[in-house]
């Protein structure tokens, strides 16, 4: 699964806005996605991927939620 796919699950599971931390910790529970070498994600892409794909995303300091259409 894809990072930005891996955190659009996360955040229709929990309903509501998540930090980035609370969005990794859930990604590397459940599993979802890895890195290419096989560890898990960290908070640095998952900000990255929540900040640069503003046509999925919201972001208003650490929160990041789905966009309105989503």
């Amino acid at each position: 699964m894809k990072l930005e796919q891996a955190i659009q699950q996360i955040l229709k599971q929990r309903g509501e806005p998540m930090t980035v931390a609370e969005v990794t910790d859930a990604i590397n529970a459940q599993q979802l996605c890895t890195r290419h070498d096989g560890s898990d994600v960290c908070d640095f892409q998952v900000h990255g991927r929540s900040f640069n794909r503003k046509d999925l995303f919201e972001r208003k300091g650490e929160m990041v939620k789905l966009k309105k259409d989503e």
